[in-house]
């Protein structure tokens, strides 16, 4: 602190004199840490004769006073009103946070919620169309049972089913959607799509005098009531680049080419898995089985250029060229960013999900095989197994299975299991194939993909997954049936809400391309004939 002086010295020097004087007389010193006044001469005269005047000294106190704390106010307490709403609606207001606005809602469920509101049962009410500010939007679906050979419509149907209704189809919102129905496209368009042109609309209606109310609550309802995130998954069958999709991309430098037909399926999903059929790179010697496989190096990179995102190695080809060829295989998908399960340096690593990502759900892949002593030369893919200290496969035992599935699914909002199993050639699944399919879905995975039969198969709703138990050859130049398909697969963080069939055909070189409508047709019809023969049997 600073003491000003100058024209006022003589008054300081008086001030000073009685403190001395008090002080002699048992007066109070100043206050500990405060300096003495100290008298600088001045040369500047000053402008007026100052008279001295006696300040009368202020207490001395041995502490600072203490600065009063206010009182806080208490927060007003917000009103409570009534909500109705339809059950499902209900059910996501009841898990949203507590709103910290002026006013506070208690939910009741409701068939008519605007009835409801009517004879004053509930202030504000969660209605269809706009009667108020808009709290909900979401795509109507043109659902019809999965297994209907109907696929799409144009515009001038869908104005004509909302106009007329249709004996096989269901017109509801994407959120009711479940696996037992698909959703037809609109002129192509699927109901997740940006400029998807059908959707419904919620608005919050206030009864008269809650029209603040209801403005005050409608962002946190917009918020509570928004759409679970929805991610589309594409999943192929058999992927194997040796042969002629190997040599092709030799000699022409073109590694975009294997996929290049099917790739604009691939960039429409969120994210896409393949099983990779064969060994990678250009180490090791040759299995004594009948059919050792062994893509270039270049294979990590087309995988990547065809936008696939995950490959299982867990399948009866992967160590074709041994454990020192399935390490340099892994080491060249992810430096080409793709990502891996089902195979690995040891045990754990083979067993281990691979946890992404995808539209802020946490989706765990994992991988298995379970496929049959091979009978011309008498191979035990079994014998591949990974050990605590040595390269391999995770073996689909289906009590592994069940304890890896129920581990990783606490973290995660979806689990998706990729099993290479099965009979080549065989339709039906085979008995070891549906007892890791059924332990998956049993401990808490969502969804199984299957493959290894080289032919499609049927699917299955089994309890609250699916299990898609075979979707044939992909890119393969095998002999064998040329048909194929790709599957998309809609889940949000409740499990599947539907899956769609792409048809497929394997040209003659092993490329895939995306089939025409002629051939589309038969190729849809037998996978769900086959699916409509695994649901009877097993509701």
């Amino acid at each position: 602190m600073k003491y000003r002086t100058g024209p006022v010295a003589a008054l300081t020097t008086l001030t000073s004199i009685i403190m001395l004087a008090l002080a002699a007389c048992g007066g109070a010193s100043p206050p500990a840490g405060i300096p003495p006044a100290v008298v600088t001469p001045t040369t500047a005269p000053p402008t007026a004769e100052v008279q001295p005047t006696e300040t009368p000294q202020p207490a001395a106190t041995a502490q600072p006073s203490a600065t009063p704390t206010p009182t806080e106010s208490p927060a007003p307490t917000p009103q409570t009103v009534t909500l109705a709403a339809t059950a499902e609606l209900a059910e996501q207001l009841r898990a949203a946070p507590e709103n910290p606005a002026a006013y506070r809602w208690k939910v009741i469920v409701e068939d008519d919620p605007a009835a409801a509101m009517a004879d004053g049962r509930a202030q504000l009410a969660v209605v269809q169309g706009e009667a108020g500010p808009v709290v909900r939007e979401e795509p109507l679906a043109f659902a019809v049972p999965f297994t209907t050979n109907w696929e799409l419509i144009g515009a001038a149907d869908a104005e004509a089913i909302l106009a007329n209704g249709h004996s096989l189809v269901q017109v509801i919102p994407w959120s009711a959607m479940t696996p037992v129905n698909k959703a037809l496209r609109v002129d192509g368009q699927h109901p997740t799509d940006p400029d998807y042109p059908y959707r419904q609309t919620w608005s919050l209606s206030a009864a008269p005098g809650y029209e603040d109310a209801a403005k005050a609550l409608a962002p946190a309802l917009t918020e509570a009531l928004a759409p679970l995130p929805t991610i589309r998954l594409a999943a192929v069958g058999d992927v194997n680049f040796d042969r002629s999709p190997a040599y092709i991309m030799q000699t022409t430098g073109d590694l975009s080419y294997p996929l290049s037909l099917v790739k604009p399926v691939f960039d429409q999903a969120d994210y896409t898995i393949a099983n990779l059929e064969t060994s990678l790179g250009d180490v090791g010697e040759p299995a004594a089985k009948r059919y050792p496989f062994r893509s270039p190096p270049e294979s990590a990179q087309a995988l990547a250029l065809g936008s696939v995102d995950l490959v299982s190695l867990a399948n009866n080809h992967a160590l074709d060229y041994g454990p020192e060829a399935l390490l340099q295989g892994i080491d060249l998908l992810h430096a080409a960013g793709v990502a891996t399960v089902g195979g690995g340096a040891n045990e754990e690593a083979a067993y281990a999900p691979h946890v992404a990502d995808i539209n802020g759900l946490r989706v765990a892949f994992l991988g298995y095989v379970h496929v049959p002593i091979e009978a011309s030369t008498n191979f035990d893919t079994q014998s591949w197994t990974a050990k605590a200290d040595a390269p391999g496969l995770a073996w689909a035992d289906p009590a592994r299975v069940s304890a890896d599935v129920a581990a990783i699914r606490p973290d995660v909002d979806l689990v998706v299991v990729i099993l290479h199993s099965g009979y080549e050639y065989i339709e039906e699944p085979s008995e070891e194939q549906v007892a890791a399919a059924h332990a998956a879905i049993d401990a808490g995975a969502d969804l199984v993909v299957g493959h290894h039969a080289h032919i499609l198969q049927g699917i299955h709703r089994y309890n609250s997954g699916v299990i898609v138990y075979g979707l044939g050859n992909f890119l393969f130049n095998i002999d064998g049936p040329p048909e194929t398909t790709i599957l998309n697969v809609w889940l949000d963080r409740n499990g599947v809400r539907q899956l769609e069939l792409r048809p497929a055909i394997i040209q003659e070189h092993g490329q895939p391309r995306l089939a025409e409508f002629a051939e589309a047709g038969p190729i849809l019809s037998r996978v769900y004939y086959l699916t409509t023969i695994l649901n009877a049997a097993n509701p």
